[in-house]
């Protein structure tokens, strides 16, 4: 059989990191089920040995790629909360900037969601978190979980439920595009920004649309 030629030839310099983007490339064009670690390894165009030695296991390949994702959901999050002082406007800002990162990254996504892949118990970062979103991207999940296992009430304007809400919500309407129901229904990823800002309280006005053309008799 012959050897299919690599998507980009590897030179030498950060192995990891071409794995790591060979990576992206491939689940946004086959999906998360094509990845294998010998894979990403012949698209790099390196020895069959050499990917193992930074990823022992496609479970390793995934868990990196699951940081990774998660570094660049948090620099989204933060870039559409820039300047902005109040925490709940931060909030919600950054829910749509959630919102629209999943819609156009569907496979990333589900890696980086996944607690498969990721500690939902940690509290540190990679990507520093604004003062009007502090304690909403960097210690929420450890706070909730002690919060609920303790049995204490749980009136629903305590902050951490009200944070539960938005989460949910921005949650639920990223799975609605990544797992294809939108796009069922006609709607694109193109319209993640305005359903966002819909769904987390902003009047959206109407946008034009080209009507469909007639068809021919």
């Amino acid at each position: 059989m012959t050897r299919k030629t690599p998507t980009r030839p590897y030179h030498h310099g950060d192995l990891k990191r071409a794995l790591l983007e060979a990576s992206l490339e491939l689940i946004r064009e086959e999906g998360v089920d094509a990845l294998t670690v010998a894979e990403v390894g012949r698209r790099v165009g390196v020895s069959s040995a050499a990917p193992y030695k930074h990823f022992a296991d496609r479970q390793a390949l995934l868990r990196a790629l699951a940081e990774e994702g998660n570094r660049r959901l948090g620099e989204a999050m933060v870039a559409a909360t820039q300047g902005s002082t109040d925490p709940g406007e931060a909030f919600r800002l950054s829910g749509v900037a959630y919102i629209r990162w999943a819609a156009e990254n569907p496979a990333l996504y589900r890696i980086a969601t996944d607690p498969a892949h990721v500690d939902y118990t940690a509290t540190s970062h990679e990507v520093d978190a604004p003062e009007a979103l502090k304690g909403s991207m960097e210690t929420f999940w450890p706070e909730l979980a002690a919060l609920v296992r303790s049995g204490a009430a749980l009136p629903a304007s305590h902050a951490l439920v009200r944070q539960l809400q938005g989460r949910a919500l921005a949650q639920g309407v990223a799975s609605l595009f990544v797992s294809g129901v939108f796009a069922s229904l006609g709607i694109t990823t193109a319209d993640a920004e305005r359903i966002a800002r819909a769904v987390t309280g902003e009047d959206v006005p109407a946008t034009p649309r080209r009507s469909n053309p007639s068809r021919s008799r």
